[in-house]
């Protein structure tokens, strides 16, 4: 780590002082994972202090859609009241509780919509959270830490028990955040006990410049100071097929990482969509899961989509 960043702290799993500006926005977010069946899953907790409000859900996506109203669960809310804390632990509006069990490391999860999902996870993170680089893109003005970990527990679906254990990535950001002007941003990961891999970079239609993020080795944390994000896109829909991932650290070592996509779902914003890819990779002949997140301006996608015959993606 530099001098200029600051470490996790123990304050930190809790919300954060906020300036006057309106677009204060405070995020807690965890995924997971069911590979042998492509399921990805989000839990997200947003909360805008400012404004009085949390937003956010749980939402899990599979291969047999891409779109929410026909996903295996989505909830997403937009402007509930804002969370209480019992202690250690956050209580969502949205269904969602986020218990720390250690600052920093350790976390019980739960979600309950009241009807069709119960949701049991812990993470146990791999690493201490990593923080994004004061003024680096896509957060400049905010505070952000991502961190992979082992996320072990279960979901109850319409009655079916699916058990979870996987590696998986959380996030925490603060700062101001508003919901126009976003261009292309390109967020992907991949971990299992051996590696974790986190990139930024600044899409292309092929191949694109990884900015920033960082590489796990065992218990070894080092920066990423170059890379390439290579997309192979699906000619029709413009989202992630294939991507080969390709990046050098701060003390020169190299890292490949070739994945193709399982399944994926998009999440629409006000102003953007964010295309959620589950990819299996492949790292040293042996399959490492994990995901991209392939954001757009909406009139981007549009314009990329232009012309393109749409096609049935679940037949």
């Amino acid at each position: 780590m530099t001098s200029q960043e600051i470490g996790f702290i123990e304050s930190d799993d809790y919300l954060h002082p906020v300036s006057d500006n309106f677009y204060e926005n405070e995020t807690f977010w965890f995924s997971f994972f069911v590979p042998e069946r492509n399921i990805g899953a989000w839990i997200y907790i947003g909360v805008r202090q400012n404004a009085g409000i949390t937003h956010g859900g749980l939402w899990m996506w599979d291969d047999t859609a891409v779109e929410t109203w026909n996903l295996p669960f989505f909830e997403g809310f937009s402007a509930l009241k804002p969370p209480t804390f019992d202690g250690s632990k956050l209580i969502s509006p949205t269904g969602a509780t986020i218990e720390v069990v250690e600052p920093g490391m350790v976390y019980d999860l739960r979600y309950d919509d009241r009807n069709r999902i119960e949701v049991e996870l812990s993470f146990r993170g791999l690493e201490r959270p990593v923080p994004l680089l004061h003024g680096t893109p896509p957060y400049p003005t905010a505070s952000h830490y991502d961190q992979t970990g082992r996320v072990t527990g279960h979901v109850i679906l319409d009655g079916e028990r699916i058990d979870v254990e996987c590696y998986a990535m959380r996030d925490r950001s603060w700062g101001p955040r508003t919901e126009r002007g976003y261009g292309r941003v390109g967020y992907t990961w991949l971990a299992d006990a051996e590696y974790s891999l986190l990139t930024y970079s600044t899409p292309t239609d092929t191949t694109d410049h990884v900015h920033s993020g960082y590489v796990r080795r065992g218990d070894d944390i080092s920066r990423v100071v170059d890379g390439k994000r290579t997309v192979l896109r699906d000619p029709h829909n413009a989202w992630v097929d294939k991507m080969e991932i390709a990046v050098t650290d701060e003390h020169g070592a190299e890292l490949i990482a070739i994945g193709t996509a399982r399944s994926r779902m998009i999440l629409p914003g006000a102003t953007s969509i964010c295309i959620n890819t589950l990819l299996e990779f492949e790292i040293d002949g042996r399959p490492v899961y994990g995901e991209d997140q392939d954001v757009w301006s909406i009139d981007l996608f549009k314009k990329a989509c232009s012309g393109r015959k749409r096609v049935d993606v679940t037949g």
